[in-house]
């Protein structure tokens, strides 16, 4: 973004709230400054808002006129010719506050409840009443940031001539962006233009529409040159949206061999401080709600989910998002009753698993495809799972702090609009598509609806309509991120990729050939893709250190079922990737709030994240389940990483410590809680 030829153009710079919840009682551009408040760049401008079942409606804003809700919120824009004149003209521009309470975060909603919904069976108090064994117990999870190696970014070209706008952004989700800046400036959708160049990482960050990228484009209409905006880590940390911070209580019957059947729940999310377009407060609740237990044969399941205002940067998307912290909170109770009974605890996985599917979960999950227990047994002989606990006793004689966790999980992929319909978003988010254009000269076009993020959709665009058409590679040219030329959808997270966006292409594909490939063949499909369910068994080894108490990955393997593989070198870069990053949740990573909202962990100084050192060499391997629903059988793998490394990791380090009578269930397991653990057990070493 920052390569881009910007000529009369200026540079942008956001003047943002230093402490919230507050009221602005004076706002003054001083004369000859380059900037304005919301009085003059908001007027005229609809703010960012989503509907839907549930949802308390908010209304965001470009700048945040009348007060502020979290601490980073924008208040004013400026510009210069380069970004240090426009942080000189932010830092002349005057404002005064006033703090007010807390909560509620918006007047209109007293309660601060953002969403809130119940599900499941009515026959939980009945089922919990008769069970041998009933455990309570509350699992937390922290806040964090997606944290992509390129922050948000936009730039906008206004048109003197048509009044439209050609709008370049770092962005998941184009299409979504140009209908929301049309709405929100009042254009025709058609006369907004979004182009996205190659994104340097999302995970989720960039799958919401923000107001900085109103602000951009509204700027550049006002001053009739275009305008550019580059993100600064400290922005990103503050101002990205975040995701993760859970609070979840559990209340699980089972009976005297470890069988889970029924399970009583509580999933309180903080959402911070308005609805997150397009994803809304009901993301993180409903998810995580049905992720509880998932792959585990219940027999009823209940839970209340709600997602919570609080004075903070909003929630929304990150990489597993919501299922992350269920399957943490799943697998440590797994393993929580295992030491009760004095079970193993792979062994209380194993009598749990559904043994047939296609199935429905307790939760509703529709789950296509998979062999749940032949999953587990290949990790079990990949891992060399009894070796290990041999080996894990002989380290505890001479005094080692060793542990083992297994995770097993599945996880929802390529969501269709009919899905979230479902979880209570309204509109038509959720469609996939892709064209398919054959030239003059005889080249194949592919147009897709979903952008290349760095997870490789470009290439495996190429290799399928390769291989379905016959057609040699150096002849197919892949087109994303252009909404001018490429077809209306979603965009590209929770592995839509390789479910809808690929089911569209092989669809438009076979039409083509069945064409013959004739010159001028110009078809587009759209699919509303149900969701399918990749699965995961994963299993951690962790040594934490007995002076320093810091928590050391020492192994790590991976057993996956995405479906039909295929692209194997993708499919091995986003597990690797997603378990560095889930390796990094269990161990480091969580924001935290002080007083007058201040976010105390704004730099990567106190953020912390995990190094190539941190990480061990993950090894991979496949079971291999093809979905019926989709024509290639692909079910996605981009989450599983992060997904199983979330939990696993986290079960290997409270398995370490604890057979000395210490229990972890707070998120990150870093050495201070380790210390608090270890202080707090019930019985002495």
């Amino acid at each position: 973004m920052a390569d881009l030829e910007l000529p009369g153009g200026v540079e942008v710079a956001f003047v943002r709230a230093p402490l919230a919840p507050a009221r602005i009682t004076r706002l003054v551009v001083p004369e000859g400054v380059a900037a304005m408040g919301p009085d003059r760049l908001n007027a005229g401008l609809s703010p960012l808002r989503v509907a839907g079942a549930g949802l308390a409606e908010t209304a965001w804003l470009p700048l945040s006129a009348a007060g502020v809700r979290f601490v980073g919120e924008p208040v004013a824009v400026a510009w210069g010719a380069d970004r240090y004149a426009a942080e000189d003209a932010a830092e002349l521009v005057e404002v005064e506050y006033e703090e007010v309470p807390s909560h509620p975060v918006h007047e209109q909603h007293p309660d601060d409840i953002a969403f809130q919904r119940w599900i499941g069976s009515t026959e939980v108090e009945r089922l919990l009443a008769g069970c041998e064994r009933v455990f309570e117990k509350v699992f937390t999870t922290a806040r964090q940031s997606p944290l992509p190696l390129e922050g948000r970014a936009a730039a906008a070209f206004p048109d003197p001539v048509t009044g439209g706008l050609t709008f370049w952004t770092s962005t998941q989700i184009p299409h979504v962006v140009r209908a929301a800046l049309g709405t929100a400036l009042g254009l025709p959708a058609e006369r907004v233009r979004v182009l996205v160049p190659h994104v340097g990482g999302g995970f989720g960050l960039k799958t919401s529409v923000y107001p900085e990228e109103v602000a951009v484009a509204a700027l550049a209409l006002r001053l009739g040159r275009p305008a550019r905006w580059i993100e600064d880590r400290r922005e990103n940390l503050l101002a990205g949206t975040h995701a993760h911070e859970e609070r979840i209580w559990l209340r699980v019957g089972t009976d005297l061999q470890g069988r889970v059947i029924a399970v009583d729940a509580e999933v309180d999310v903080d959402v911070g401080a308005y609805q997150a377009v397009p994803f809304s407060a009901s993301l993180e609740p409903m998810t995580t709600s049905a992720a509880l237990f998932a792959p585990y044969d219940l027999r009823a399941i209940r839970v209340r989910a709600t997602g919570r205002f609080s004075p903070k940067s909003p929630g929304a998307a990150y990489r597993g998002v919501g299922t992350c912290a269920a399957v943490h909170a799943t697998e440590r109770m797994m393993d929580l009753i295992a030491g009760e009974l004095s079970l193993d605890p792979l062994e209380v996985r194993r009598r749990n698993l559904i043994r047939e599917l296609p199935a429905t979960s307790a939760s509703g999950r529709r789950l296509d495809s998979g062999d749940y227990a032949a999953q587990l047994v290949r990790l079990e002989e990949v891992a060399g799972y009894r070796d290990l606990r041999e080996e894990q006793s002989r380290a505890r004689l001479e005094g080692k702090l060793v542990g083992i966790g297994v995770a097993f999980f599945n996880e929802h992929s390529g969501t269709g609009c009919s899905n979230y319909r479902e979880r209570g978003i309204d509109g038509d988010f959720g469609y996939d598509s892709a064209r398919i254009r054959i030239t003059e000269t005889g080249r194949l076009e592919v147009y897709a609806s979903g952008i290349d993020m760095g997870q490789g959709l470009a290439e495996t665009l190429r290799r399928v309509a390769a291989e379905r058409s016959g057609v040699d590679p150096e002849l197919i040219d892949v087109h994303l991120g252009d909404t001018d030329s490429c077809p209306d959808g979603s965009g590209s997270f929770g592995s839509r990729g390789a479910v809808g966006i690929l089911e569209a292409t092989v669809r438009a594909l076979s039409q083509a050939v069945e064409r013959d490939l004739e010159p001028g063949t110009d078809i587009t499909v759209t699919v509303d893709q149900d969701q399918v369910y990749p699965s995961g068994a994963h299993l951690a080894v962790a040594e934490v250190d007995p002076l320093t108490l810091i928590p050391r990955v020492t192994r790590y393997v991976a057993v996956e079922d995405c479906g039909r593989i295929v692209d194997p070198f993708a499919v091995a870069g986003q597990v690797r990737g997603g378990v560095a990053m889930g390796l990094g949740d269990a161990l480091f990573e969580a924001h935290v709030y002080g007083e007058g909202g201040q976010l105390l962990t704004s730099s990567l100084l106190d953020y912390l994240v995990p190094v190539a050192a941190s990480v061990p060499e993950i090894e991979i391997d496949h079971t291999v389940s093809p979905s019926p629903k989709t024509t290639l059988g692909s079910k996605g793998v981009g989450e599983a990483g992060t997904i199983g490394a979330f939990a696993a990791v986290a079960c290997a380090v409270a398995d370490a410590i604890g057979h000395q009578g210490a229990e972890l269930t707070d998120l990150p397991y870093t050495p201070e809680r380790i210390h608090q653990a270890l202080e707090r057990r019930e019985r002495p070493v």
